[in-house]
């Protein structure tokens, strides 16, 4: 049974009983919408038929994360307000809308929005799934560190002479990315990139003397993105040479997981 067009309903009688703001409604079906209900669409997947407000590129698992998901990055394009009450629907495992949760917007601006509305982030993070999948099959391990990129550059050394230094290469220009690729899979060390989307170097030592906290069984190039970021206020990206996971730093810790083909999403610290 499909419960969307009674979830519609339920949602439309109880925005006014709990004097909510708007509805926000996380779907990757076309919703049988009529005139009077104008909710925030939030869609997911590719190739969905309905005209959105916004559109998740990563897909937490859990449904109160896809909630935390989408609120913060309508919150950064102004589509809600810190205080608003929300009528959240939310679509399940099965296609259908299967829940409905009551959410207050609190303030800032989690890592989690940012990954989809900066561009060099979400950039790095989609070359960097690319990266784990090329067409030869096997995961190119790779680090990239994203902004903060003068204490990120007082705190690393060249393992060999910077390639990229005196070039306008920008990591938001797809053509550049074959380039990248080609260096990852050559050398190590870690790309550093400003945070216009230059990519500053290359093979490049990052001195890791921060206190990171990492789950068991990551090497040494999680390790010294992770002290990076402890050190200064940049983003790590990096991807497993092992099972092509994608995994996102910031201030010494794992802050998502995100898995190079479907995009599904697991955030392993809650940011608000």
């Amino acid at each position: 049974m499909n419960p969307t067009a009674g979830l519609l309903e339920s949602a439309r009688l109880l925005l006014p009983k709990v004097d909510a703001r708007s509805l926000l409604v996380i779907t990757s079906q076309d919703l049988p919408l009529d005139g009077d209900l104008q909710p925030i669409l939030v869609t997911v997947g590719e190739n969905h038929p309905q005209p959105s407000a916004l559109h998740l590129s990563f897909l937490p698992r859990r449904r109160e994360e896809r909630i935390l998901h989408a609120v913060s990055l309508a919150l950064t394009r102004g589509l809600v307000s810190e205080g608003d009450l929300l009528v959240c629907l939310v679509e399940g495992e099965n296609g259908f809308l299967d829940s409905l949760f009551l959410y207050r917007v609190r303030g800032g601006e989690p890592l989690l929005a940012r990954l989809e509305s900066e561009p060099v982030l979400k950039a790095t993070v989609d070359l960097c799934r690319e990266l784990a999948h090329p067409a030869g099959g096997t995961p190119i391990g790779a680090a990239f560190v994203v902004g903060d990129e003068e204490r990120v550059l007082e705190r690393s050394r060249q393992l060999m002479p910077n390639p990229f230094e005196g070039h306008d290469i920008r990591i938001t220009n797809r053509h550049y990315w074959d380039l990248v690729k080609r260096y990852a899979k050559a050398f190590d060390g870690a790309f550093v990139v400003g945070e216009d989307g230059r990519v500053l170097a290359a093979m490049r030592y990052l001195v890791a003397e921060g206190e990171v906290r990492l789950p068991q069984g990551l090497g040494t190039r999680h390790r010294a993105v992770a002290g990076i970021t402890s050190l200064t206020r940049a983003v790590g990206v990096t991807v497993s040479g092992e099972d092509g996971m994608v995994r996102v730093f910031e201030r010494g810790e794992v802050m998502a997981v995100i898995h190079p083909l479907n995009g599904t999403l697991e955030l392993l610290k809650q940011e608000v």
